[in-house]
């Protein structure tokens, strides 16, 4: 895979060996009346990756809720964008957690066209743990971190 380096410190560093990956496809409704992707799409697919990166730890969205009670709303999200995605294009995003603190989550994405590995944009989204009636923050559980684990750095 070709990947474009970046300036933003956000971005530095190779995705790890144990990223997720996951694809989806460039849809009507992502593009432009040029067929060219559209850059909010790119949340659309964060949270597909998201999404299925958790799920694949044991913690889907429903069980990190309403079984753990686990809630994340968001902090941040950036996205940096290297080449454009067209319609109907499969994409391919490595995911990983980039950080995993005390009550904060930052994960990575870096995305590809799948047939070729061109690299299409590098985005991260942090995510906070708070007690849901205050919404103030609340540790992450010690159990949640061991299995969000599995696509950590190291």
């Amino acid at each position: 895979m070709t990947r474009v380096r970046s300036r933003h410190p956000e971005f530095a560093g190779e995705p790890p060996p144990n990223a997720c990956e996951v694809r989806d496809r460039i849809r009507w409704a992502d593009s432009d009346p040029m067929a060219i992707v559209f850059y909010g799409a790119y949340v659309r697919l964060i949270g597909v990756a998201e999404s299925e990166m958790f799920r694949a730890c044991g913690l889907p969205v429903h069980t990190m809720r309403l079984d753990r009670g686990v809630w994340i709303p968001r902090k941040a999200l950036h996205l940096e964008f290297h080449s454009a995605a067209e319609l109907e294009e499969e994409v391919l995003i490595r995911a990983w957690f980039g950080r995993i603190g005390t009550t904060a989550i930052t994960m990575r994405f870096e995305f590809y066209r799948a047939s070729d590995r061109v690299h299409r944009a590098s985005g991260s989204l942090t995510v906070v743990s708070v007690d849901r009636a205050s919404m103030t923050p609340r540790p992450i559980p010690e159990d949640v971190k061991a299995l969000l684990a599995r696509y950590a750095t190291t």
